[in-house]
């Protein structure tokens, strides 16, 4: 069961399931209003259509064609916030190859190298956040996941995406965790 609340902000009105107990899910959308649901497909129906309705392999690549779109969103946020605060300066060349890697296209893994050494991977240390899908990267794929500033969307499985975007500051995500799947 799913619950979408118009109402943006605080406005003192905590839905509630129809027995009167706390929605296990709860994810804020970009137009502040809130999805409240039982399960992490439900809340992730409300930004994929007809979620629900896929099989398995459906619902992960929905997740990591979504996840592309948003890293890419994501990631532009960034690069205009760096030119906001003067970290990017569009107008200087040498700040083009920065820009060009994060804006690089998020349905493709990259690989950054020391220049000291080849073949030795790289951390992200630019001040701008990468933002990656982490199925692109280790143990997904053979390309290493890159270390330092960087913000990957795991489109895995409901629950790590849904995890992810939060952790990614792209949605806020909440979950009581009484349905979530135990790690052994």
């Amino acid at each position: 069961m799913r619950f979408r609340n118009h109402h943006a902000g605080c406005c003192g009105f905590n839905p509630t399931r129809p027995d009167g107990t706390e929605w296990d899910h709860v994810l804020t959308l970009h137009d502040g209003s809130t999805v409240h649901a039982d399960t992490a497909a439900e809340i992730i129906e409300e930004i994929i259509p007809a979620y629900t309705s896929f099989d398995d392999a459906g619902r992960l690549a929905a997740r990591t064609r979504l996840a592309e779109r948003l890293a890419s969103a994501s990631q532009e946020v960034r690069i205009k916030a760096a030119i906001a605060r003067g970290t990017i300066d569009p107008a200087d060349a040498g700040h083009a190859g920065l820009v060009d890697v994060l804006r690089a296209d998020k349905a493709q893994s990259m690989l950054l190298e020391t220049e000291d050494a080849p073949g030795v991977p790289a951390s992200w240390v630019p001040e701008t956040m990468l933002v990656l899908v982490a199925t692109r990267y280790s143990p997904h794929t053979d390309f290493p996941r890159i270390e330092g500033n960087v913000a990957y969307l795991d489109p895995s499985s409901d629950e790590a995406f849904l995890a992810s975007l939060t952790q990614a500051q792209v949605f806020d995500y909440w979950t009581s965790g009484v349905h979530a799947p135990q790690r052994p």
